[in-house]
């Protein structure tokens, strides 16, 4: 950019930013109403997220679509729009549901990266067409305005205006701005000296004559800074960032010929049609081979299998990036990726054999539900990989996957796993289920269940019976697997029969709360369910 009247040949320094008023009073607003939603409520969320995300949509998005400057367009991109509705979503799903502690945590990360990611697309199309390190890039630039966004809000606000017009009194603007400024100064300093001694808060205390909790004030001050340190880091990424990715775009043509990628590719086929062929027999006979335990040829042989998978998608989208443009059309080029896909799926087969063995023989569990939702993605995702491939399409390969990873998670939650589990799990104890992987009948136990939250209350407490029936569990050592119905009533009543802040109000602990408060009141003294029964290592 030159100055007019300049030499074009001369360059000339950048313009300054121009300063704004509203992203920092954005950011400090939402700050504001996410301390609201949250403080005193013991760190538990549920409604009050939800409101938040949705109140964190809507504002930016109108703000965006407002104020808008060049070259970033007046409308907000659809791709950032529609990341902040899973946002929106995901945030749903902790007021809807209870999700089980693995669930929850990949709930949240999905919240944290859609938040981000959508927060760097909203004002710049283009997200859909980007490659994989792109994308990375976008995400990875979220995180880290995160720790200068606030910085720059607050170097970009116009504080020059703050000062009182030249036609206004001066002496009585001037005090204002003074105090306007002293307060959050004594907001800082006087609860941080009260806390470092007892005599001086009771001082402080007496000359305001307030009954103020400085340790409290101190708490929701740090809460404070924190949401704002967050919120202004997402703003400046939504409003006033000059491009989603800090990291240059990474190259799009490569310059391997077919031969180049051709060899490793040929070599991978082989390899995969030679292990396919061995798995055939082992998917028709439906049993697990002789000489194998369950743990060597299931649990880790299904982690091993989804790696391979995982691995082989990486392997033919970095194979055809690193390719020429002709390379990639050519005839060969597709048959080498049908004959790495067509094994595979031979692969993903075994996979989900070896899924359904575990389950057969050892019911359901949080891991196995995450893991048959983990190869419903892979197996998706393997598809898009190989239509991309086939239309040279694959630049576009990542965000539709990313896409298809939230979908997947979201409907996984929306299934309810803790309920699901506990329903299963009882069933097959009330049927006695036999089978070719499982000659004995397997006991539901009550201290598993109730590690999956507030979701399997409902029914854990309408079969009550059959979880405390304390007879020595078929195969095991003689010790009963289950707890007694005192100290399980007690333990349910006293976890979900309380009322909880209406901010964090979930309809899965509403539930649980209904279901707790039908059980009788035990009369008898008993021990907490968790220190009394000997719960078995998960499989």
């Amino acid at each position: 950019m030159t100055l007019p009247g300049a030499p074009a040949d001369v360059p000339q320094p950048p313009s300054p930013a121009p300063r704004l008023a509203w992203p920092l009073l954005t950011a400090a607003g939402l700050a504001l109403a996410a301390l609201l939603l949250t403080e005193g409520a013991g760190g538990a969320f549920g409604l009050n997220l939800a409101v938040w995300t949705a109140l964190y949509l809507g504002v930016v998005t109108w703000r965006a679509r407002r104020e808008g400057q060049p070259p970033s367009p007046q409308m907000p991109s659809r791709e950032g729009v529609t990341l902040l509705a899973l946002a929106a979503l995901f945030g749903v799903t902790f007021t809807l549901w209870a999700p089980t502690p693995d669930l929850g945590f990949l709930n949240a990360l999905a919240l944290t990266l859609c938040l981000g990611l959508g927060s760097a697309a909203l004002r710049f199309p283009g997200l859909a067409r980007a490659g994989v390190l792109d994308g990375l890039g976008a995400a990875l630039s979220s995180g880290l305005r995160v720790i200068y966004g606030l910085a720059v809000l607050l170097d970009r606000f116009p504080w020059a205006h703050l000062k009182p017009a030249s036609a206004a009194p001066r002496t009585w603007g001037r005090v204002g701005v003074g105090a306007l400024l002293t307060v959050p100064l004594l907001a800082v300093f006087a609860p941080l000296l009260a806390g470092a001694d007892a005599s001086f808060a009771r001082a402080l205390e007496a000359l305001l004559n307030l009954n103020v909790n400085f340790e409290r004030s101190i708490s929701t001050l740090g809460h404070l800074i924190g949401w704002l340190i967050l919120t202004g880091g997402l703003v400046y990424g939504a409003l006033l960032a000059a491009r989603p990715s800090l990291f240059p775009p990474a190259p799009r043509d490569g310059r391997l010929g077919l031969i180049e990628t051709g060899v490793p590719l040929g070599a991978l086929a082989l390899l995969f049609t030679a292990f396919a062929a061995r798995q055939l027999p082992l998917l028709l006979g439906g049993a697990l081979p002789g000489g194998q335990t369950y743990a060597a040829f299931i649990r880790e042989g299904f982690g091993q299998l989804m790696t391979v998978a995982l691995l082989t998608a990486a392997v033919l989208r970095v194979a055809y990036a690193l390719s020429t443009p002709d390379a990639r059309r050519r005839p060969a080029f597709h048959a080498l990726n049908a004959a790495v896909l067509l094994p595979l799926t031979v692969i993903l087969a075994s996979a989900a054999q070896r899924w359904v063995l575990y389950t057969q023989a050892y019911g359901l569990s949080e891991t196995r539900v995450l893991g048959a939702a983990f190869l419903v993605w892979v197996t998706l995702t393997l598809a898009w990989l190989a239509v991309t491939l086939w239309r040279d399409r694959a630049s576009r390969f990542a965000y539709p996957a990313l896409l298809l990873g939230l979908g997947t998670l979201l409907v996984t939650t929306a299934l309810n796993p803790a309920e699901l589990i506990a329903r299963v799990n009882i069933a097959r104890d009330l049927s006695g289920v036999t089978n070719a992987q499982r000659t004995e009948p397997q006991r539901a136990n009550a201290g598993e269940l109730l590690r999956l939250g507030a979701g399997a209350v409902p029914v854990i407490t309408a079969h009550l019976d059959v979880l405390t029936d304390c007879t020595s569990n078929p195969g095991a050592s003689g010790v009963p697997e289950c707890i007694g119905a005192s100290s399980l009533t007690r333990y349910l009543r006293n976890q979900y029969a309380e009322t909880r802040d209406p901010r964090t109000w979930t309809l899965a602990y509403t539930r649980a709360r209904q279901a707790a408060l039908r059980l009788p009141v035990p009369t008898e003294p008993v021990t907490d369910p968790q220190e009394d029964v000997p719960v078995p290592a998960r499989r």
